[in-house]
């Protein structure tokens, strides 16, 4: 009975130490959810710039068939980031997301192609850029690139292989910059570092 009646006498108190243990659980909740997100932001980003390492640039035989991005953290959890890190640095982790998807879709499409081994009717901006003419705009030159690659069932995959080879020479890698280096900072945070 003497615990309820401390209890009782000291109610203020009681209800401090219950208010303080709610703030802390949810503060301490908000940044475990924010040490996991840059943990894996980080995993992603080093698994993809491994692919892109790893992945031999040659002509027909391009080797980089896996998905850079199989997961997208980034997207999903940018606004944890937004305090941490400066404009420039967010620019750079969205542009290197970006390219990454890009390259994605580009090994999507090729893989189609491969299954498929028939080419699909390119769009006119496909055509421009395999004749490496960009501003095309009269109907009939458009119409005979269109034919030409329809001639040609492996011009479809020359010219996606064309742009996996360019774009993913062009991805700026991240791992090694200062953006992904508070990004560990954060990811490291014990849990007694709350602020």
């Amino acid at each position: 009975m003497s615990i309820l009646k401390f209890l009782n006498d000291n109610i203020g108190l009681v209800t401090f130490i219950v208010g303080f243990l709610a703030i802390y659980l949810y503060v301490k909740q908000k940044k475990d959810r924010k040490r996991g997100a840059a943990s894996l932001i980080l995993q992603e980003i080093r698994y993809a710039e491994q692919q892109v390492r790893n992945s031999d640039h040659g002509k027909l035989g391009y080797t980089l068939s896996s998905k850079l991005l199989p997961t997208n953290n980034w997207n999903d959890n940018i606004h944890l980031f937004i305090k941490d890190l400066k404009e420039s640095q967010i620019d750079m982790i969205s542009q290197f997301y970006s390219q990454a998807s890009y390259i994605d879709s580009l090994i999507i499409e090729r893989t189609r192609q491969k299954i498929n081994q028939q080419p699909s009717v390119p769009s006119a901006d496909a055509s421009q850029q395999s004749s490496g003419q960009v501003g095309i705009s009269d109907p009939l030159e458009i119409q005979k690139q269109l034919e030409r690659i329809n001639q040609n069932p492996n011009l479809n995959e020359i010219i996606t292989v064309s742009l996996l080879t360019e774009f993913s020479s062009k991805i700026e890698y991240l791992y090694n910059t200062s953006a992904l280096e508070k990004l560990r900072k954060i990811s490291v945070r014990k849990w007694y570092h709350l602020f």
